[in-house]
């Protein structure tokens, strides 16, 4: 009964009903959206579900294959599948993509995605504003810095041609050893999740962007990377409801990601993503939720390790998925994704209730853009665009939302800022982007050496016996759950009693591994402007201002 009570609350709070003006321009953009279904094909319809991933520069044979054949209704890039190289290639690249799209077929535009959600989530860094991480915005708790990352990211994307982004992550990171959401969250409170969820998602439509906040019904309680297995939880109904949901019920998402985690309170047999009862039950049903629901990448091994790509497109579809998402996971260059589209084509056609379903999907794809201007299509300015991300005021909200994420845990042995005339050792774990030239700007007596990723017993051994010869030592950690091996060379160093600060530059949850360190720092992303922002904390320039936002 309580569980109903909360569930009908947030239908209540979900349930929008239309100012007249308002009313009135969706009247517009139902008969638009109506006059369009009305000449289209089934295989046109049909294309318009998928979201697909792509290889190369430009439009290469396969790509206009499947738009001018297959009729998809959208690509998302990749900087690794090689789709992001320079702002003009970018733009050319989405301008020539559209084209094709509004001179075959039905003739409609395509939603072009990404994932641009900051921190170690990022396609643009080449070309583009490279944010802190979403956790570091969750330790400013400001709305006003979410809203202004929103903005900054949104005229971007919008200058580039990019008019879905991704995000925001609104799964809240309550599990410590989480594999994959971590920083990518804004923390362990639904509340502070929902807070600045919610201003994200309402700068990006305003800026005229599609937010897709991911993954429902809440990916962060799990002890399982989705794209290696599949995860399960085991939560409460009332529990997900008031922990998990709250965000994206709170956020008014006109589409929303789907998980691929099974809960076993919700359907103990399909992840969501495949589950009726979640995405039609719960999501469309109990919560009202009238937007497009997009699923997480459909060659994730959490779905296609038991059946396939192109049986998961079938069961997501009929499950109610309306987006069929195909990124650049392992193995998407060997994907035949005409055989996807066509087992999705001959679902459709062998079954009377899937041709109703597929109308349903069409007309909110449509719909929404319509509500966003993309039938309306015109190509990006590659001039404008080049002017647009050389701005240096979205570098400048980047830094501020660093500069006031740099969280200083504990500092007992006061050794926060650094003593100017210190003989510092700076120790970096490999893969860890460049703290020591930040450093050098303000302290001169320093030397940075690299451990492993994951240190062995006799590395550590050799740095201890080497950092007795400094004043202090600085050690970056990253995710030492992970690498276990650095939480040995902090222990290494702490029973030598040199003076020792642990920076995590990720993960926050580094400290449970060593909950005996004295100084204790974390910056939750080592993007450049997080580590200019660290060092200034260091080095006495700046006070850390974060407030850690998780337990």
């Amino acid at each position: 009964t309580v569980v109903l009570r909360v569930l009908a609350l947030i239908a209540l709070i979900m349930a929008f009903s239309p100012t007249p003006a308002v009313q009135g321009q969706t009247d517009v953009v139902a008969r638009r959206v109506e006059a369009l279904m009305a000449t289209m094909t089934t295989e046109q319809k049909v294309g318009q579900l998928f979201l697909v991933a792509f290889s190369g520069p430009q439009v290469s044979p396969s790509l206009k294959r499947m738009i001018a054949r297959y009729h998809i209704g959208g690509i998302v890039l990749f900087e690794s599948a090689g789709n992001i190289r320079s702002v003009g290639q970018v733009v050319k690249l989405i301008n020539d993509a559209q084209a094709l799209a509004t001179a075959n077929g039905a003739r409609i535009p395509l939603f072009v995605a990404i994932d641009e959600e900051g921190g170690k989530v990022t396609r643009l860094s080449r070309i583009a504003a490279w944010f802190p991480s979403q956790m570091a915005l969750g330790a400013t708790d400001s709305q006003a810095h979410a809203r202004a990352m929103a903005r900054a990211v949104a005229v971007q994307l919008r200058a580039l041609g990019i008019n879905m982004n991704l995000a925001p992550v609104l799964d809240v990171n309550d599990n410590p050893y989480n594999p994959v959401i971590g920083t990518r969250a804004f923390g362990s409170s639904p509340e502070l999740v929902a807070r600045l969820g919610a201003a994200m998602v309402d700068e990006y439509k305003q800026q005229g962007i599609l937010a897709t906040p991911k993954h429902f019904p809440g990916h962060g309680s799990t002890d399982v990377d989705s794209h290696d297995a599949l995860p399960v939880v085991s939560r409460t109904l009332q529990s997900l409801v008031t922990t998990d949901v709250l965000p994206f019920v709170h956020a008014r998402a006109d589409a929303i990601m789907t998980a691929h985690v099974l809960y076993s309170s919700l359907d103990a047999n399909a992840p969501a993503t495949l589950s009726p009862a979640v995405l039609q039950g719960m999501l469309r049903d109990r919560l009202g939720f009238e937007g497009l629901i997009v699923s997480d990448s459909l060659l994730m091994r959490a779905i296609t390790g038991d059946i396939g790509v192109n049986e998961a497109a079938v069961r997501a579809f009929r499950a109610g998925v309306d987006v069929l998402a195909i990124g650049a996971d392992a193995g998407y260059t060997r994907l035949d994704r005409r055989t996807t589209y066509q087992a999705v084509l001959d679902a459709v056609n062998a079954e009377p209730a899937l041709q109703r379903r597929l109308d349903e999907s069409v007309r909110r794809i449509l719909t929404i853009k319509a509500r966003y201007g993309l039938l309306d299509h015109r190509p990006a300015d590659p001039k404008q665009a080049a002017v647009v991300l050389g701005d240096a005021a979205h570098r400048e909200v980047a830094d501020r939302i660093a500069r006031d994420s740099v969280t200083l845990v504990r500092d007992e042995g006061g050794l926060v800022p650094l003593q100017p005339e210190a003989n510092i050792l700076l120790v970096l774990p490999a893969a860890a982007n460049d703290l020591g030239s930040r450093l050098r700007t303000c302290h001169r007596k320093l030397t940075v050496m690299r451990m492993s990723q994951n240190p062995t017993v006799r590395e550590a051994t050799a740095l201890v016996r080497r950092a007795k010869r400094f004043d202090a030592v600085i050690l970056a950690t990253m995710n030492v759950n992970k690498h276990p091996g650095q939480a040995s060379v902090v222990k290494s160093l702490g029973a030598s009693e040199v003076p020792m600060i642990v920076v995590a530059l990720q993960s926050p949850y580094d400290l449970l591994a060593f909950p005996e360190v004295k100084t204790y720092l974390t910056a939750f992303s080592d993007v450049p402007v997080s580590l200019r922002a660290l060092a200034n904390v260091l080095c006495g320039r700046a006070g850390a201002q974060g407030k850690m936002p998780v337990q």
